[in-house]
């Protein structure tokens, strides 16, 4: 991480668990389409509590990821309140435990001060390479809604030296 930036964007999942990649296309995505230098984008795989660094550094904290929802290949934001549902769920046995890297930079007294989650349903988290086609539909979309979110944050953000 460079330490200027204030927004970060973490994508978690496993490359070789199918849909549970969504995280990873993702924050890969995200990062063609809204460069900026105050946008720490992060890979953060199946890193479980290496990540907690990356959790406490961040003012505020944007998670990719597959998510629990109505049916394979929607689009989910979750913020607020309705985060700890989100992260006591396991999708699949590899998952990150994003829930204990929250409770440990709770502990640290470092949370970052805005939270939001946006993900895709998966349809398969198998183990095999590739998304599936209907969360393959999905990226653009989930893509989208990411970025407005960031566009809203990076409104409160100053540039950077000025």
């Amino acid at each position: 991480m460079t330490g200027t930036a204030t927004v970060t964007v973490l994508g978690v999942g496993n490359p070789i668990m199918a849909d549970d990649a969504i995280g990873l296309e993702l924050v890969r995505r995200l990062a063609a389409v809204r460069p900026d230098p105050r946008i720490e984008y992060v890979d953060g795989g199946t890193g479980g509590m290496a990540l907690v660094p990356v959790v406490t550094a961040a003012d505020r904290l944007l998670v990719l990821d597959a998510v629990a929802g109505p049916y394979p290949g929607a689009v989910v934001e979750l913020s607020g309140d309705q985060l700890p549902r989100l992260l006591s769920s396991r999708l699949s046995p590899h998952q990150v435990g994003l829930l204990d890297v929250f409770a440990a930079a709770r502990l640290l007294s470092s949370e970052p001060e805005e939270i939001a989650v946006v993900g895709i349903v998966p349809e398969d988290v198998s183990m095999r390479l590739g998304l599936t086609a209907s969360v393959t539909a999905a990226v653009d979309g989930a893509v989208e809604l990411a970025a407005q979110m960031l566009d809203r944050w990076l409104v409160q953000v100053p540039e950077q030296g000025a």
